[in-house]
């Protein structure tokens, strides 16, 4: 243990007295500093946006006077750990528009973000983009001379003269090497948590502590993996200028290149082909005309009305306006504006309207299964590019911290799944209140419509067992890694050959 000890202080000595110590602290302290002053300006500003409508909401809600005219809206609540990883959290939605005879489905929903590119690509610089690349290169730097570097001058042949376990010379280097890089990340880390806690926007519970207390665990897993790669590189070739060489190429590929190189794979070569978007658009337009056909042959059976419009009784001269909306071909709203209202005899109107208006939500509900079948081969593809991505030990650290912070993409997906949990609820409270068949579902002259109870929307993200259990996998692929690769370098250096 002595031995071990007196190695582990060596390591960790000779690497933290030189330059590129210090060099590589003051780049990562830097580095995160500045990505975490940035993040924490852009959550600020997606903050205030997203209070900021929704008192605008608010103040929409106090102008319907029909339910005709509900229109909720589901927003997307920023999520205050994206300052420390971005994810998805400014490339997908930020709200979701709830109309009843309008699907919900990804391509309708507001996006939010920069239309600047330049500047997206700046915002998507954040602590684990540093980490991911800063700290694996510096772990590299730190450990690519471990071996070959002491061979080249000598002083390994010298060590190994001694009664020095070859075990116990591979161990103390790994934990000499990792001791030098745990404040480098601790104290990066740190500086981040603290700049964060300074903005007022910021108000972190006990479960996003535990969050980034994981962030950080995962983050030395990665580092580890980094140094271990470099150690067992040091232990197969013979000179350091090599041993880097060849590090740095392999750091190049599986951090930056791969995932590039994946993504750009899978979208060109899809193993899922979604249905083409014009032919959803024809079978949702399909759709709509199976609707208002088997609706029109409806009321005529059972009120004696060709169309809706003819259930209204017109006197003289009065006139009845119709306006009819697309949305975008995907949704169809019928909007039947009778005038002049008071004058006119609405009951028969009143009771197709109580028919029609759930008949035409279902229809809604079918378009909108079309579309998300689609959305769904959209995410296996997705999926399957992960998937691929995870040869990468880095890209495994980048899901493995998406999953953990909630700004992953099976995240958003939950986003999108409330929306359309939410519009259920807003269907069930109108269908509560009689509203189809209401006179003050097209007119408030007899008495406005009451939105007192209306749902609100409320986003949640998952809770942190959720996040923890759906990142379980990558986590113990990193732990897969780590243990790989000591028992490589450590197997290898049993059998090095000084010669």
């Amino acid at each position: 243990m002595t031995t071990l000890w007196l190695i582990i202080q060596r390591e960790f000595t000779s690497n933290v007295l030189t330059s590129r110590f210090m060099i590589g602290f003051i780049v990562c302290l830097i580095s995160t500093a500045a990505a975490v002053f940035v993040q924490v300006a852009d959550y600020e500003k997606r903050l205030s946006a997203y209070h900021t409508a929704l008192q605008e909401h608010q103040e929409e809600i106090r102008t319907w006077d029909t339910y005709r005219q509900i229109n909720p809206k589901a927003h997307r609540q920023p999520n205050p750990l994206s300052i420390f990883n971005v994810g998805t959290e400014k490339s997908g939605a930020d709200m979701v528009s709830i109309r009843l005879a309008i699907p919900i489905w990804e391509q309708q929903a507001q996006k939010q973000g920069s239309d600047n590119p330049f500047l997206s690509i700046f915002l998507a610089i954040d602590v684990i983009f540093v980490f991911k690349i800063v700290l694996s290169a510096l772990a590299i730097l730190f450990a690519y001379n471990t071996i070959s570097g002491e061979r080249e001058d000598g002083t390994l042949k010298l060590v190994l003269s001694n009664p020095v376990p070859r075990d116990a010379l591979v161990l103390g280097k790994y934990l000499g090497g990792m001791l030098s890089l745990f404040p480098i990340v601790v104290m990066s880390f740190t500086v981040g948590i603290v700049i964060v806690y300074a903005s007022p926007a910021t108000d972190f519970d006990v479960g996003d502590l535990l969050r980034l207390v994981m962030v950080l665990v995962v983050s030395l897993l990665y580092v580890s993996i980094c140094y271990l790669l470099g150690l067992l590189l040091s232990v197969w070739t013979k000179t350091a200028a090599t041993t880097l060489i060849l590090a740095m190429f392999i750091w190049g590929i599986l951090t930056i290149v791969h995932s590039n190189v994946a993504t750009f794979a899978v979208t060109k070569f899809a193993p899922y082909q979604p249905q083409p978007e014009k032919e959803v658009l024809q079978q949702i337009g399909k759709i709509w005309e199976d609707f208002r056909k088997e609706r029109d042959a409806h009321i005529l059976k059972e009120f004696g009305y060709k169309h809706p419009i003819h259930a209204i009784m017109t006197e003289g001269n009065m006139t009845l306006g119709m306006d009819t909306k697309t949305a975008g071909g995907i949704g169809f709203e019928e909007i039947y504006t009778p005038k002049p209202i008071h004058k006119m005899n609405t009951s028969k109107y009143q009771e197709i309207l109580g028919y029609q208006e759930p008949f035409r939500i279902d229809y809604a509900n079918k378009a909108e299964e079309i579309l998300k079948r689609r959305e769904d081969i959209g995410e296996r593809n997705r999926q399957f590019a992960a998937n691929v991505s995870r040869i990468s030990f880095a890209d495994v650290y980048h899901v493995a911290v998406g999953t953990i912070t909630g700004t992953d993409r099976e995240s958003y997906n939950g986003f999108i799944g409330q929306a359309r949990t939410y519009k259920r609820q807003v269907v069930d409270y109108l269908a509560s209140k009689d509203a189809f068949s209401a006179r003050a579902w097209f007119s408030s002259d007899k008495g406005s419509a009451e939105f007192t109870d209306l749902p609100i929307f409320q986003h949640r993200y998952s809770s942190v067992s959720e996040c923890v259990s759906r990142a379980l996998g990558d986590i113990f692929i990193l732990l897969a890694w780590n243990i790989i690769l000591f028992l490589g370098a450590y197997v290898s250096f049993l059998r090095y050959d000084m010669s």
